[in-house]
């Protein structure tokens, strides 16, 4: 999207130099000309320059300096190239670029020898004020412009990674695709029925109408189409499975650029979070399989690992926004997504040396009893659902969320309490080795801890509304009939562990 826009927004300076071409002797029309107002903008850039203690303002007096200094050297070269108008040489060599294929690759090859598509078109600008071009000359010079400008990005690419090389390939397929396929319908269509449009003069807006028509006409087909140009540049460099694991690692959205404004810099934050949240919720999934199918530790790993880059880079983020100067409510948004980012970290942690219990587990075959297994499922899949309901709950800001967990919480307690009396009841009557016996009830305990942090992040979500006044929804029914409908949650449950839910 950037590349694209960047394209079409380049198109402003064919018509900022084209205003060199208005007649007229009134003082508007005399004050709207680069050649009139350059000379005043460049007094303006160097005295920024030179007095300003500000980079950003030098900035800006650079930015003015350099406009200047391109609309008085194109001016400078439209005058220069006049007395060229009467000259046989050059009047042969700009009829020979009517030839679509010659001037589109001397176009081209003067763009990649000067690197500015700008500059090339406001050549053939000059030369079109001066000495008077056709469509059928200008059109093929400025679509090789096009192309031949991407050499900048691809020799400043080499000396970068690889998203840095398929960047400056995307920009070179995105005016591929928009140039060639244009020129071939266009000049075949024009081999069969013939435009009058070529032997006409441009004149002095031919060349930015036709370079800025050629650009949005390239951004509405490709824009849409964008996933094939970035399919081209990943099939010319594939993504090795380093960098995919890299990017699937990075929290892109957590852009240095957007620390001046952090207001959105915590919206991103908050996104971050939830991402954040989503990957310890399918590592837990990972994790609770490892015991039935060993292979699920591997995958396990693989997002344990990405949780924990994640949640450093979130605190790392959230440290350079708190050195900002920002309002109460900001301290108390940023507090809350600093606790809830603490409380889905640890839950990584807690995830990570459950994987290693329950690794124990599947090596040792402590838990090798089908009833054993039941029970630790039906545990196990209380937690996962607790989690989620954390995990929207947070997305959503909802204040239910705290009684909810209240009531999963004394729940899966009981089922917790009751999986473990009955595992130390097996081993009695089957005279089971005990050694073994602290590593299933250590399992439970693990996955208990979690909810501890699904409380951490309710408690610091009731701390935010207290906060700022509330801007929570409200609590779905009474705390009855919240626990009520909890309770119906788990009969099956208690019925699968042989449980009476009525007498429980």
């Amino acid at each position: 999207g950037l590349i694209i826009g960047a394209n079409l927004g380049t198109t402003a300076t064919a018509w900022l130099l084209s205003l060199n071409a208005i007649d007229g002797e009134s003082l508007i029309m005399m004050l709207i000309k680069p050649s009139t107002f350059s000379p005043f903008l460049a007094i303006i850039g160097v005295a920024i320059r030179m007095f300003s203690k500000s980079e950003k303002k030098k900035t800006v007096g650079s930015v003015l300096l350099g406009f200047a200094i391109m609309m008085i050297g194109m001016n400078l070269m439209s005058q220069a190239v006049a007395p060229l108008r009467d000259v046989p040489v050059i009047k042969n060599t700009l009829v020979s670029f009517s030839n679509p294929i010659l001037g589109f690759l001397f176009a081209c090859a003067v763009t990649m020898l000067i690197q500015s598509s700008d500059a090339v078109v406001g050549i053939v600008l000059a030369f079109a004020l001066a000495m008077g071009m056709t469509f059928g000359t200008a059109i093929p010079l400025v679509c090789g412009a096009q192309v031949g400008t991407c050499i900048t990005a691809l020799l400043s690419s080499l000396g970068t990674s690889n998203n840095g090389k398929r960047t400056a390939l995307m920009n070179l397929y995105y005016n591929l695709l928009k140039t060639l396929p244009f020129m071939v319908i266009f000049y075949g269509l024009n081999s069969i029925i013939g435009f009058p449009l070529l032997g006409m003069d441009v004149g002095g807006v031919g060349i930015p109408v036709f370079h800025t028509a050629l650009n949005l006409l390239g951004c509405i087909i490709w824009l849409p189409l964008s996933s094939v140009i970035v399919s081209l540049a990943n099939r010319t460099i594939p993504l090795s499975e380093k960098e995919k694991q890299e990017q699937l690692n990075t929290l892109t959205i957590l852009d240095r650029n957007l620390l001046g404004s952090p207001g959105i810099a915590m919206q991103q934050v908050d996104k971050a979070v939830i991402l954040l949240s989503g990957v310890v919720g399918d590592a837990f999934v990972a994790v609770k399989g490892t015991i039935s199918d060993p292979e699920k530790a591997e995958e396990a790993e693989i997002l344990l690992e990405r949780s924990e880059r994640f949640n450093d880079q979130i605190n790392g983020y959230l440290r350079q926004i708190a050195e900002r100067d920002i309002d109460r409510e900001s301290r108390a948004y940023l507090h809350l997504l600093a606790q809830a980012n603490t409380a889905f970290g640890r839950m990584g942690k807690v995830t990570e040396r459950l994987l290693g219990l329950t690794r124990r587990a599947a090596a040792s075959g402590s838990v090798s009893n089908e009833e054993e297994r039941r029970e630790m499922d039906i545990i196990a899949d209380s937690i996962y659902d607790i989690l989620q309901l954390t995990i929207r709950g947070y997305t959503a800001r909802t204040q239910t969320i705290s009684q909810t967990i209240r009531y999963f919480r004394e729940e899966i307690l009981e089922l917790g309490a009751v999986a473990k009396r009955r595992y130390i009841r097996r081993i009695h009557e089957e005279g089971r080795e005990r050694n073994l016996d602290d590593l299933y009830t250590e399992i439970i305990y693990c996955q208990e801890q979690l909810i501890d942090y699904c409380d951490m992040v309710a408690d610091s979500m009731i701390r935010y509304e207290a906060d700022t006044g509330g801007k929570a929804e409200p609590a779905a029914g009474t705390d009855e009939n919240i626990r009520r409908q909890i309770h119906m949650l788990f009969v099956d449950k208690y019925e699968a562990l042989g449980i009476d839910p009525d007498e429980k």
